[in-house]
């Protein structure tokens, strides 16, 4: 934590500066940092006087704090080494890993009340059709025929997910899948079994969010090659995976998360050339492959054995809530992530297994109008962009949920965009969000799942905000 300056200090101990008794507050506050991992066992905190002067304290409010704290155990305090957080009880609760800013938009915003008209750009939040959600009798019978307790996931819906592979050239078995909650679960699965800290991470920058967070957390460190403009990123990637650096990288080649762009087919297959010749775990994100508004998915070749993890979503192509997502991978990796998967989901939704295997037999008929409304959609969302906020730059993807917009460099950042759009009840995800650096300030990621009609209101909340300011 940063003590240096009082802007950078927790806000739970500027809110402590509401409540009385100060001392009892200010207590209260760091024993809830160490709780939550902002402070470690042996984590030293400043002295009282340094403390009280960020906070605009007496001394003698931040020494009664301390010393409430070292009578309940929580720190110790010796002469000449300052005082620190205690390892021995109550201090030892502390969370066991550092606590990492997160840049997961749902953990931004409070849950809404239904009446509320909150229009949501943050987040892709298309509504189902209400047929997907009732199962047929051949869905119930797969529920009641295969067991339960599957951590590899349902052997029905592993069969359909290998043939697709199949078809679309990359053979697979159901053996190398692993069903997971969506692509969170897969990427988060693998960076824990995989990852420690001080592990180089490769990937794109900007990036998927959810990716960036899970790596960050397992305290590896990321290295960053912008995407835009593309010019050159392809060949540099595999570059970068060539000097064997990286214990793993992560990329989005087909219709890439937050941009829409893809990577050509060659590249793709110089990408698969060096993986299979390298020593780094290259894990390829197809969330959104089969959402390209023109092209057929077309998987990244993977030789026998060659260590490429494919990531795969019904959640990113049909409906975030259905929480269908997979891995495939070979099966000495798929074994070890099942084990790791067991233990914190033993076995997937059943019923929701059952679900996907239906739209999976019918998912072309089920892709094709979706692409082609998505794409409406984006055209649409982005030229009443160019019409309500001319000062904006966007450009059409080739497919996907969004549009990476780039803000005037002078006025607003995107967080401060952020934060005034929550003013009018409209989500936004900011730019800062989807790198590990401190890039994209002037960047906003907008989905355009919403009904047209919708996302209009949206713009023009927000363009009546731009002539506000």
């Amino acid at each position: 934590m940063d003590w240096h300056h009082p802007s950078a200090l927790h806000p739970a101990l500027q809110e402590a500066l509401t409540r009385s008794p100060r001392y009892a507050a200010l207590a209260t506050a760091l024993q809830g940092l160490i709780l939550r991992g902002e402070l470690l066992p042996g984590d030293r905190l400043p002295p009282e006087r340094r403390l009280a002067e960020l906070l605009g304290l007496s001394r003698s409010t931040v020494v009664a704090a301390y010393a409430r704290l070292a009578e309940g155990g929580w720190v110790s305090a010796r002469q000449g080494q300052g005082t620190t957080v205690a390892a021995g009880p109550p201090g030892h609760v502390a969370a066991g890993k550092r606590h990492v800013r997160l840049g997961n938009p749902a953990l931004r915003y409070a849950p809404a009340q239904a009446t509320e008209p909150w229009i949501d750009f943050a987040l892709a939040t298309a509504v189902p059709e209400l047929a997907w959600l009732q199962p047929s009798a051949a869905a119930a019978s797969l529920v009641l025929r295969e067991h339960a307790y599957q951590p590899e996931g349902m052997l029905a819906l592993r069969e359909r997910i290998a043939a697709r592979y199949t078809r679309q050239g990359l053979p697979t078995t159901p053996e190398q899948l692993l069903v997971c909650a969506g692509a969170q679960q897969a990427i988060s699965l693998l960076a824990q079994q995989y990852l420690t800290p001080g592990d180089r991470v490769l990937l794109e920058s900007p990036n998927y969010f959810g990716a960036i967070d899970a790596f960050r957390s397992c305290g590896a460190t990321l290295d960053e090659l912008p995407v835009l403009p593309r010019a050159g990123h392809a060949a540099a990637f595999c570059a970068a995976l060539a000097t064997r650096r990286h214990k793993l990288a992560y990329v989005c080649p087909t219709v890439h998360n937050p941009s829409g762009m893809s990577w050509p087919r060659s590249a793709c297959e110089r990408l698969a050339r060096t993986a299979a010749q390298g020593s780094s775990l290259l894990l390829v994100d197809d969330s959104l492959a089969e959402l390209h508004f023109e092209a057929d998915a077309r998987p990244l070749s993977a030789p026998r054995g060659a260590p490429i993890v494919h990531i795969g979503s019904l959640s990113k192509t049909l409906w975030a809530g259905l929480r269908i997502g997979w891995l495939r991978a070979p099966t000495p990796i798929i074994e070890t992530l099942r084990r790791a998967k067991a233990n914190a989901d033993i076995s997937c939704s059943m019923l929701g297994s059952a679900l996907a295997c239906e739209l999976l037999d019918r998912y072309d008929g089920l892709l094709a109008p979706r692409r082609r409304q998505l794409q409406s959609q984006a055209r649409q969302l982005l030229a009443e962009l160019q019409r309500l906020l001319p000062d904006w730059h966007a450009r059409l993807p080739e497919g996907g949920l969004f549009l990476w917009a780039q803000l005037p460099a002078r006025g607003r950042n995107a967080e401060a965009w952020v934060e005034a759009a929550a003013a009018a009840r409209v989500r936004l995800t900011p730019g800062t969000a989807m790198t590990a650096g401190p890039g994209y300030q002037h960047h906003l990621r907008l989905t355009f799942t919403q009904p047209p009609a919708l996302a209009l209101a949206g713009l023009q909340r927000l363009a009546a905000l731009a002539a506000a300011h």
